[in-house]
């Protein structure tokens, strides 16, 4: 690539028939500036054209890492909503066993106390019962002890 510089130090050869030297030094001159505006101009774009670059990659990267980080986020919140819902089904199920067994308990309890109950009823006939026969013994004991008054009443008058 042909640089300012080249234009700038570029002798040429002087023959009889030609074009004028002041006219091509002049053209000369002006192609220099213009090709030295032009070529600053390329390589500034040239490192903008780098730096683009290299934020596009950075851009690139960074946009992948966040495609990896949201990846990952969303694999971790399944898990942690998997984990969750394990965790509650085992909670639900702890509960469910835990209500049967104070069922269980309960239905237990209330058979103990039907039977303590029933025993209790079956005493209270029995002492019913017992109490009864004992008034209607001394009942009949009383009568008897009348009869006999009434028989020594009778003896003593008679005699």
């Amino acid at each position: 690539m042909i640089t300012p510089n080249d234009i700038a130090t570029k002798d040429f050869k002087k023959v009889a028939v030609g074009y004028s030297p002041e006219e091509v030094d002049t053209f000369l001159d002006d192609l220099y500036e213009d090709y030295e505006r032009l070529y600053a101009e390329t390589k500034n774009e040239k490192v903008q054209v780098e730096e683009t670059s290299s934020q596009t990659e950075q851009i690139t990267n960074l946009q992948k890492t966040l495609e990896r980080t949201l990846t990952l986020a969303e694999a971790a919140a399944e898990e942690t909503k998997a984990a969750a819902k394990a965790e509650s089904e085992a909670i639900i199920q702890n509960a469910k066993l835990q209500a049967e067994e104070i069922l269980q308990s309960a239905r237990t309890k209330t058979y103990e106390l039907e039977q303590e109950m029933a025993a209790l009823q079956n005493r209270y006939e029995l002492m019913r019962t017992r109490v009864k026969l004992l008034l209607y013994a001394e009942i009949e004991l009383l009568d008897k002890n009348e009869i006999l008054a009434e028989k020594d009443e009778v003896r003593k008058a008679s005699e």
